[in-house]
């Protein structure tokens, strides 16, 4: 992913991802899906009253105004909750399991729901950054540990 970040910061590498029906894009989230075939975090920003929103959509829960702004966003937060997957279930194939999908309290002020790329070890409150895993048509989000969660361990 890229986006803001402490200058000279390791960036994540990039996962490859199975085979999912890609997301149904609309007029509200064109601009997330596309910045995330960018590896980028796009989010939005209500014009009137400042807050970041996600999952994108044609007005502000805060405000009720339809003005916003697409803007880059870091791509890096804690973790808020998750829940770690045992079974087969849809787009998850008995090779992936188990997996963890994650809350994470962005660092630019919204919550989003990713799964976590790699094994889950780790606690509420661990630092996470998103990553992009590639699939043919589109680019999910996942996220990763931080390398700073793992300094002092």
């Amino acid at each position: 992913m890229t986006g803001p970040g402490p200058a000279g910061a390791a960036q994540p590498t990039m996962t490859t991802a199975s085979a999912l029906p890609g997301p149904v894009t609309d007029e509200d989230s064109a601009d997330f899906w596309a910045g995330t075939r960018r590896h980028e975090l796009r989010l939005q920003r209500c014009r009137a009253c400042g807050q970041v929103r996600f999952p994108p959509m044609p007005r502000c829960p805060n405000c009720g105004s339809p003005d916003a702004a697409s803007e880059l966003a870091e791509p890096a937060g804690e973790v808020y909750s998750w829940i770690t997957v045992h079974r087969e279930m849809s787009g998850i194939k008995p090779d992936e399991l188990p997996c963890t999908f994650v809350v994470v309290d962005l660092a630019a002020g919204c919550r989003m729901v990713g799964r976590f790329a790699g094994f889950w070890a780790g606690t509420i409150g661990d630092p996470v950054v998103a990553v992009p895993a590639d699939h043919e048509h589109w680019t999910e989000i996942r996220f990763a540990a931080a390398e700073s969660s793992r300094a002092g361990s």
